[in-house]
Order: C-alpha cells, then sequence, then structure tokens
C-alpha cells in the first residue's frame, strides 16, 4: 500500500492489530520526501500454504505447566495432536471495559490455571513482533555497507497499537506493560515510541488511500467509517474541514459494540449443537471442526441468496438425514444462515442509527474490517442505507487488513485533527458551602476559613464535545496551609468520567458509593516539589496567617492517549512539569 509523501525524519514503523480471531502486522521505512510505502509481514509458521496471507490466529496453545508452547496457525492445526495443550482463544473479550461486557450475555472462555491476562498478551506479542523483526531483517538489503533496516533502526524503531474504540487508559496501560514485558521496549523508553489509534481512525486512513476519499470529499462532507472485527465493530462519523491538505474531524462521540465476527460463530457453535443433541455428531471435537469449516468458509461466502449452505466435516460415509448430514456434509437452509446472522446485524444496525441521530446528515458510508468483508453484511447495510439516502462507499481491495496498514499511515501522517469525547470527564473538587443546596455535616473549614464541601464534580469536557488534538484544557487549584510547609509531596487528582453528558453535581455518595454510570478512570500524580520557593503568605485582618499558591493541571482529551502536565507561573513566566497517568488495574 502506499500513501502519502512523508515527511520527519528517518522511521522504521511498526503496527499490530491483535485481534480477537486474527492479528496482522504492518511496517514502513520512512524518509523524508518520500511515499508511505507499507508493507504486511506475510510469513508466518505453519501457514507455508497459504504464503502471502498476512493474517495470522490470535491463539497460544499452553502446556500443563503454563507454558506457551504453540501459536497461530500452528497452535490451530496441531491441538489435536499435542496431548494435555489448552488453546486460548478470544482472550482479547477479557480486556474490554464492564460497560461492554454488560452489553453482552456472553462470558469470555476462561483461561488456563496460572495463566493471567497479561501473560496471554506478552506471549502472544513476543511472538509477533520476534517474527516481524525477522521478516524486516530478511527482506531488506544491505545497500552500500550501510547496514540492514533493523541493524540501522532496530534500537530506535516505532510501535502503534490498534485499539477498539471503546478502550481508554486502562487498556492502553495494561498495553505498556505487556509491551515492556514482552521486551519489545524497555522499561526506560521514550513514551513516544508507543502510540495507540482507535481502529476507526486506523481504518479512515486506510480509506484514504484504498478507497481514494481524497479525491470525491469536499469541505463539509461527512463520512461513516464502519470496522467490523471478531469482537468488536466500531463506528465514527467523520467531517471534511479540509481538502488541501486533507483533514478530518469526528462529529459526535464513536460507537463500538461487541456484534463481531466472533459472535458469528458462537451464534453456529449454539445452532449446531441444539441440532446435533442426540446424535453421534454432537461430539464437541466433530461440532469444532464444523464450526471451523463454517467461519473459514460459510461465514465469508454467504450472501442472503436463496441456495443451500453446506459444511464439509467429514467422509462420505458420514450420513444422518434427521439432522441434514448427507456424505459428509451439513446442510443449512439461506433462512438458518440469515438467523445466524441476524444477532449481530441487530446489534450493528442498533449502533449505527445512534450514530446517525446524533450526527445528524451523512453523505458517505464505508465498510471495512474482517467481517466487513461478508457479502450479506455489506448487502443488508447498503439496502439500509439507502433509505437513508447514504451512499455505501466499496473499496475494491479486502479490508481485513485496515486497521494494521492503516495505522502505519496514521503514523506517517495523520489526518483527524479534532476528535468528540466519548464520555464526559471532570474532577472532583471542593467547592464553597451553599446552605440549602449542601449538607452542613458533610462540609469542613478550609485553611483560609472558608467553608467547603469535597466530592463536587467539575466537568472538563462534556460526552461528544468536538476537541482539537492540540487543545488543552487547565484545570486551576489551590493549596492552602495553616503553616510555612517546610517541603512539598506529590500532588494526586482523580480522573473521573460519566457515561452521561449532562452528569450530576456530585462524583459520590455520602457513603463514598460512585454515582451511577461516574467511574474512576486513572489518577494525574505530579511533582509539586519544586514550587515550594512560590508559596506566598496571607495575613487577613483579624484571622491567623495562612500559606497559599495556585497551579493548574493541563490536559488534552483530543489525542488518541490523554497527555498531561502540571503548569504555574514563575516570575511571570509558564512552566511546565510531567504529570503520571496512572490508570486503573485491570485486575
Amino acid at each position: 500500500m502506499v500513501g502519502g509523501t512523508y515527511t520527519g525524519p528517518e522511521k522504521l514503523v511498526f503496527a499490530i492489530d491483535l485481534g480477537t480471531t486474527m492479528s496482522a502486522v504492518a511496517f514502513a521505512h520512512l524518509l523524508n520526501g518520500q511515499e508511505t510505502r507499507v508493507r504486511l509481514v506475510t510469513r508466518w509458521p505453519g501457514q507455508e500454504e497459504f504464503a502471502g496471507d498476512c493474517k495470522v490466529p490470535s491463539v497460544v496453545g499452553y502446556d500443563p505447566n503454563g507454558r506457551a508452547v504453540q501459536f497461530g496457525a500452528q497452535a490451530v492445526e496441531n491441538a489435536e495432536c499435542l496431548e494435555n495443550i489448552q488453546l486460548v482463544r478470544w482472550f482479547k473479550l477479557h480486556l474490554h471495559p464492564d460497560t461492554m461486557k454488560a452489553a453482552n450475555n456472553l462470558t469470555p472462555p476462561p483461561l488456563p490455571d496460572g495463566v493471567t491476562l497479561k501473560t496471554v498478551y506478552v506471549d502472544l506479542l513476543t511472538y509477533l513482533f520476534t517474527h516481524a523483526r525477522d521478516y524486516v531483517d530478511s527482506t531488506s538489503l544491505d545497500i552500500g555497507g550501510q547496514g540492514t533496516l533493523w541493524s540501522r533502526l532496530g534500537t530506535k524503531f516505532e510501535l502503534c497499537l490498534a485499539i477498539p474504540n471503546g478502550w481508554d487508559e486502562v487498556q492502553q496501560q495494561f498495553l505498556r506493560e505487556a509491551v515492556v514485558t514482552a521486551g519489545i521496549f524497555p522499561a526506560d523508553h521514550d513514551v513516544d515510541r508507543l502510540k495507540f489509534v482507535s481502529e476507526a481512525e486506523a481504518a479512515v486512513h486506510f480509506a484514504i488511500v484504498y478507497a481514494n476519499i481524497g479525491t470525491w470529499l469536499r469541505v463539509g462532507n461527512t463520512l461513516v467509517v464502519c470496522d467490523a472485527g471478531g469482537s468488536t465493530v466500531d463506528s465514527t462519523v467523520y467531517k471534511c474541514t479540509s481538502t488541501s491538505p486533507l483533514q478530518l474531524e469526528e462529529v459526535t462521540s464513536s460507537e463500538c459494540v461487541q456484534a463481531g465476527g466472533a459472535f458469528l460463530d458462537w451464534e453456529a457453535e449454539r445452532v449446531l449443537r441444539r441440532r446435533l443433541e442426540g446424535s453421534r455428531y454432537g461430539h464437541p471435537e466433530i461440532v469444532d471442526i464444523m464450526v471451523r469449516e463454517f467461519e473459514r468458509k460459510t461465514k465469508r461466502k454467504f450472501d442472503g441468496s436463496p441456495e443451500e449452505s453446506f459444511i464439509q466435516f467429514g467422509l462420505p460415509s458420514d450420513s444422518d438425514p434427521l439432522c441434514g448430514i448427507r456424505m459428509g456434509r451439513i446442510k443449512f437452509s439461506s433462512d438458518e444462515v440469515k438467523a445466524i446472522f441476524q444477532p449481530p446485524i441487530d446489534a450493528i444496525a442498533n449502533s449505527i442509527d445512534d450514530l446517525l441521530t446524533r450526527a445528524g446528515h451523512v453523505d458517505a458510508f464505508l465498510l471495512v474490517g474482517g467481517f466487513g468483508d461478508s457479502a450479506y453484511l455489506s448487502n443488508t447495510f447498503k439496502e439500509r442505507l439507502a433509505h437513508h439516502g447514504i451512499n455505501k462507499v466499496n473499496i475494491d481491495e479486502p479490508t481485513k487488513k485496515a486497521a494494521a496498514e492503516g495505522a502505519i499511515t496514521w503514523c506517517a501522517k495523520q489526518h483527524v485533527v479534532a476528535r468528540a469525547a466519548r464520555a464526559t470527564f471532570g474532577i472532583q473538587v471542593s467547592r464553597p458551602f451553599v446552605p440549602g443546596q449542601h449538607v452542613r455535616k458533610q462540609s469542613h473549614v478550609s485553611a483560609d476559613g472558608q467553608r467547603m464541601v469535597a466530592g463536587v464534580f467539575s466537568p472538563l469536557v462534556l460526552k461528544n464535545q468536538v476537541i482539537q488534538h492540540d487543545l488543552s484544557v487547565v484545570s486551576p487549584f489551590v493549596q492552602t496551609y495553616n503553616e510555612r510547609p517546610k517541603s512539598l509531596s506529590q500532588f494526586e487528582i482523580d480522573l473521573m468520567s460519566s457515561d452521561s453528558a449532562t452528569p450530576g453535581t456530585l462524583c459520590q455518595t455520602k457513603n463514598g458509593i460512585l454515582m451511577p454510570g461516574m467511574r474512576r478512570v486513572c489518577t494525574l500524580r505530579a511533582d509539586l516539589s519544586g514550587m515550594l520557593g512560590h508559596i506566598q503568605v496571607h495575613r487577613p485582618k483579624g484571622k491567623p496567617p495562612f500559606w497559599r499558591f495556585e497551579f493548574g493541571v493541563e490536559m488534552y482529551f483530543g489525542q488518541t492517549s490523554l497527555c498531561a502536565a502540571v503548569v504555574w507561573k514563575e516570575n511571570g513566566q509558564v512552566r511546565k512539569g510531567r504529570v503520571a497517568v496512572i490508570p486503573n488495574s485491570i485486575i
């Protein structure tokens, strides 16, 4: 894939799309003034007969000691031959936020005893990156004695991870730790070397190249990008604000629903187990073979036509007319296959309808991703969108690798300049006590003599608010002391979020329980020791003196990862210091 012209220092960039069912790795050697050429890793162990396939199964096989011994296609193919090997699939579902998990009555498959979610991610990331690194090293030439691409840039490469729209700082921190544990980056690596991009934003950068949307988009046009993957379907509405250079802004908060292609496999398995109950073909291993064939062929080829579908699983001698089995094939009518598709399609449709309601007028719709390549899904949405007067844009190139390739293009040149907040973000603060509005028992008197109420929610950005990527929000703070402090310790504040665009005034109840829809996103921690010399004494008439200083916490909500800094004035000059973003733990 060839993107636009890159401007900047020479770089080696990798992008990993670690999906629920399949993963892919892309890379590019970026040179100033040259076109961005994105390449995919297309050689994976166990997939030799499918040379050129960029997708590898997101599967890890563990022995009884909890040691990873098989990966990808090899793990899938050898599972039945190796004793005591337990395959781990669909583990990405364990990392989804609780709000996403609660939306489906589906429990992710349990992990083997003694194997943590972090272990699985570390093992698969190690596998993916090791083979990607070897692929780069073996396919690059040493020109002019300068060394291969890896030998020259292998100590300063950058990595971009494509993640679902619904993930935030909690999942990003989990992945940061996994990348370090996997040995991809050292613990003290430059934070700018590891980047995150939403799957939908990666997809729109993929579309800029493959759908050539820059040739027909006009200022004011709006475009929905729907990335239908293995577990999540991520949808975002973009508005074109400039064509030269091409710039896009999110119109409203993006959608993320658990309705990916893996849910078809689970529904097919449920249907098969119910039909084959009591039959000798209802054995779990036979059903697993049928499900794999459904995933490999039926799911991909079905287009809604009335013809029957057949799943090949056995020998010509295998027959059971009552179960629809003849000559080693089980038969499904077109309506039966449609019924398997229906639950995910309904969930996606509801998500898209919510998005269109908030966005208003939309000109075009782009469907990408592994599940997005489904002919039936594509045809269904083409019909639905036609009723709204929305044109469905087609891409000739298979889009199953859109997230990985698009992430590289995003690293080279970012076309999205503003993003919409997926939630209302704010902090807990103390506010002056107001009789009749606040409970006196819950108030306190500060060092400057004011009666205050703590735990008040102070919004910084509202849900669906569109924020420029370079626009910051500064939250002011005041620290007061009864006597001059000898030292200043770390300052900490919790960043809170609410699912509502109009949240209440309090973060928690009087018993310390968070209000419905409210959660702690992360803790912002800053070292204030450098401000000790700038504390000012105040001597109010008739009252004891107190010491006070002011500072602010600056936050950027319009970027793909939360960035923050502490700011203060020193001799009339604005100073900035580092703020550590410490997300809540996954488990």
